[in-house]
């Protein structure tokens, strides 16, 4: 818990004297006892930052779905190859119902050094999601340290409530994750 209020302490304070665009929204600890984090069974918590045409996105617009939040580069080959995937992915799965929510939707944070890049790529490579976001300074920025990620792509598999099913998976993992997961 006082993990949680220090969070929920830097957040405020971030925003309050930065004015920060993206950041994690709901660091508190939530009524029913779970606790915001980024690890299986925690709440991840609420993130927002903005589109390729600048419009401000959350995702927490995504709640009621199973969510695929991915962090990925546009120069990282493995992550391009790995998006291609989750298309098909998204495609297969997107107006499925499941136990724990009613369709599949993708949250995907860009991280290249240029937005500019990161725009281009998510024109070229026709990402038909429509939650594709974009961090400034990602691996300097405190809500991209929260997620924990090491290596990209970082994957986190959400349920409706936005709590962690699974982390650190592929596109094949994924895909047999949310089979156990779909309503009889």
């Amino acid at each position: 818990m006082k993990h949680v209020f220090s969070i929920s302490l830097f957040v405020t304070f971030t925003i309050l004297f930065f004015g920060t665009h993206q950041q994690v929204v709901a660091q508190s600890a939530i009524p029913n006892g779970i606790e915001v984090g980024n690890e299986v069974g925690q709440d991840l918590g609420d993130f927002e930052s903005y589109s390729p045409d600048s419009t401000l996105l959350k995702l927490s617009q995504l709640r009621g779905k199973m969510v695929l939040v991915v962090m990925w580069n546009s120069l990282c080959g493995h992550c391009v190859t790995e998006n291609a995937k989750f298309i098909k992915t998204y495609e297969k799965y997107r107006n499925t119902k499941f136990k724990k929510g009613n369709g599949f939707d993708v949250f995907a944070i860009g991280l290249d050094k240029e937005r500019a890049t990161w725009v281009d790529a998510v024109e070229k490579q026709g990402y038909p999601w429509s939650h594709n976001v974009y961090v400034l300074d990602s691996w300097k920025d405190a809500d991209i340290r929260f997620f924990g990620v090491k290596n990209l792509p970082g994957t986190f598999l959400i349920d409706g409530n936005g709590i962690v099913l699974s982390k650190t998976f592929t596109a094949e993992e994924l895909e047999t994750t949310l089979e156990k997961y779909i309503a009889n």
